[in-house]
């Protein structure tokens, strides 16, 4: 029963093999062939790319000016999640981390403050570079206090 079984199965896949091997060659000899790089392809993959990365930049500009606005309104939570949602876009400005900073040092968390303050400072942010050494100079009085 064994033999039988594993004669069965070796004749199978000796036939398998052979349609594949046939069948793959019929199917190269109707494959029309085809330049690899097709520029339109190519052509639709760029735009897409530069309407992707224009979109990008449409919502940065949205949600900055809206930052901006809220940030003169004093509404600190507005100004962190408008500060997220454009700096999720993948474009950096150091403002932004100076904007975000002041308003989590308004809501009392110094310590998220002064990272921003930091990120802001690396991005070329001169406020955020001032408003970290206030907040430096402001810790270091409280602490002479006590």
């Amino acid at each position: 029963m064994r033999k039988k079984i594993l004669t069965m199965s070796l004749l199978c896949s000796m036939a398998m093999g052979a349609n594949a091997q046939i069948y793959a060659y019929d199917t190269w000899l109707q494959m029309p062939t085809k330049d690899i790089y097709d520029d339109g392809m190519m052509n639709m993959y760029a735009r897409a790319l530069a309407e992707t990365a224009a979109r990008r930049k449409a919502n940065f500009e949205r949600y900055s000016n809206l930052a901006d606005e809220a940030f003169n309104k004093k509404q600190w939570n507005y100004v962190i999640y408008y500060v997220n949602e454009a700096l999720e876009t993948q474009y950096y400005n150091g403002e932004l981390f100076f904007l975000r900073g002041c308003a989590f040092e308004m809501l009392g968390n110094e310590r998220q403050a002064k990272k921003d303050y930091r990120k802001g400072k690396k991005n070329g942010s001169y406020r955020a570079a001032l408003a970290m050494e206030q907040l430096k100079e402001k810790q270091k009085q409280r602490r002479k206090r006590k």
